[in-house]
């Protein structure tokens, strides 16, 4: 398996390149592309998004892991989590391991939020979308990494 080390660079490599990707579509006359959705703002909340899923939301909460760690005083919201899932098991399935996070994070996040005062029935569906997206894919990320170098080793 790659160590949080790896994992980290290659998201963040990946992450790099669909920037550059995004950016090189948006410049070329020839080609149609939906710029409306994917303006600054949009790519902006995918990537903080991304690196949030990267830093904090990895499939290895299950673990005492560096994204674990981070989590610092709050780690005790994870424990459920870590207790629930064993690791290489169901948190690294490609389908439910990012819904097992996600589930976990939103089950955290709409409460603290609501106790905060915010209206999450304002957050708008494709803000929403966007940040799935970015935390969806680096959690993939991770998933794919740890089974090709599986299959390597």
């Amino acid at each position: 398996m790659p160590d949080g080390k790896n994992h980290n660079l290659i998201n963040i490599t990946v992450l790099a390149m669909i920037i550059s990707g995004l950016y090189s579509l948006s410049t070329r006359a020839d080609i149609v592309f939906p710029m409306e959705f994917l303006n600054f703002q949009t790519i902006s909340v995918f990537s903080i998004s991304y690196l949030f899923g990267t830093f904090f939301l990895s499939p290895d909460l299950d673990i005492d892991s560096s994204p674990y760690g981070r989590w610092g005083i709050f780690r005790f919201l994870w424990w459920p989590y870590k207790v629930m899932f064993k690791h290489r098991g169901l948190s690294h399935h490609f389908i439910f391991g990012p819904l097992t996070i996600l589930a976990n994070f939103t089950l955290i996040l709409i409460p603290v939020l609501v106790l905060a005062g915010f209206n999450v029935y304002r957050v708008p569906v494709e803000f929403i979308a966007t940040v799935v997206l970015g935390i969806w894919i680096s959690i993939e990320l991770h998933i794919l990494a740890d089974l090709v170098v599986s299959e390597i080793y």
